[in-house]
């Protein structure tokens, strides 16, 4: 039985028969370089994977804040609608017992003038 070749050969052969066949041969430190490279080639492309599934979580989470903003934003809103309300009730309320002290005032000074006479 031969020795089998322990080298790694990479052929890209065109779809356009015009250009170029190209071939890479790969063995001894330049398949271990190879492998090497391969596998952090692999693991980053994992490592990407899991950045990006762990985003994925982060982005709901997110739009489940936005959902809370907007929630809190609305009732801010609210809030101070029935504020502004409340104290424009409040102003009328305060017109009211002003004039209501200056009909008082002018039905006592009345009742003055008309005992001294």
């Amino acid at each position: 039985m031969a020795g089998r070749d322990k080298s790694f050969t990479i052929n890209i052969i065109p779809h356009d028969a015009n250009r170029r066949r190209r071939e890479w041969i790969f063995s001894g430190r330049k398949l271990v370089l190879f492998r090497v490279l391969s596998v952090l080639l692999v693991l980053a492309v994992l490592g990407a994977s899991a950045v990006l599934l762990l985003g994925a979580g982060e982005f709901s989470r997110n739009a489940e804040l936005e959902r809370r903003n907007r929630a809190l934003s609305d009732s801010l809103e609210a809030s101070l609608n029935m504020n502004r309300r409340l104290d424009a009730i409040e102003e009328e309320l305060q017109q009211i017992r002003d004039t209501r002290e200056v009909i008082e005032n002018l039905a006592t000074s009345g009742a003055q003038d008309e005992g001294s006479e």
